[in-house]
């Protein structure tokens, strides 16, 4: 595909689940943007590592000239150590990544965002998770696709407490839950990723619940 990729949160959950999803000749070229080097990517030459300081985002501008901008950067407030510092990673980082892409000429980009996502919430991870889907739909990207997991299911790096008892709890119970709060596993989020990256509708999207499942 003729497409050119540009990524960041390539060491997370996502964004590891979707560079070992990516074949040769899948995209005409991935830039995988982190803050440190990606394992296991040796014999992969179609991805490049773009190792970066955040600190100075115009030196991205190189590895932001692509067709597509999937951001799959996110951190939990106890990990980020406080609510300042995680508005720094899941809110400003991505917006201003996404505004140099769009100055770069980057027309989609697909977001993970999250269940819940609502910029007047009382509740701040969805308050800032909300904010960050309006500030971008305000950037006017030709298609942009915001993707709102539920919990999400497979193997972390970063272990969080919190999930690991909420899968425990929740997988027997799958059949019960709505569709809105069903936990999805990374590799379907994935799928999902790849049909919206391909999709040609114009415009804002936002797939969650039935409809997340349904585009994977």
């Amino acid at each position: 595909m003729s497409t050119k990729i540009a990524i960041i949160g390539s060491t997370g959950l996502i964004g590891n689940h979707f560079l070992k999803s990516i074949g040769k000749g899948d995209y005409q070229s991935v830039q995988a943007i982190t803050r440190r080097p990606i394992p296991n990517l040796e014999g992969r030459p179609y991805i490049k590592q773009v190792i970066v300081d955040f600190s100075d985002l115009n030196q991205l501008r190189p590895a932001l000239q692509a067709d597509v901008l999937v951001c799959a950067l996110g951190t939990t407030i106890k990990t980020a150590g406080s609510k300042e510092a995680f508005m720094r990673v899941d809110h400003d980082l991505p917006l201003e990544i996404a505004k140099i892409a769009r100055e770069e000429g980057c027309k989609t980009m697909v977001l993970i965002s999250s269940v819940g996502a609502n910029a007047d919430s009382s509740v701040f991870y969805s308050r800032v998770k909300g904010r960050l889907e309006n500030d971008l739909d305000a950037l006017g990207f030709e298609n942009l696709h915001i993707l709102r997991p539920s919990m999400l299911l497979g193997h972390r790096d970063e272990q969080r407490p919190g999930e690991v008892i909420g899968k425990l709890v929740m997988r027997p119970l799958s059949i019960l839950i709505p569709w809105k709060y069903k936990p999805i596993h990374a590799s379907q989020l994935v799928a999902a990723i790849q049909r919206a990256i391909s999709s040609n509708q114009k415009g804002t999207h936002i797939w969650e619940g039935k409809r997340l499942f349904e585009l994977n």
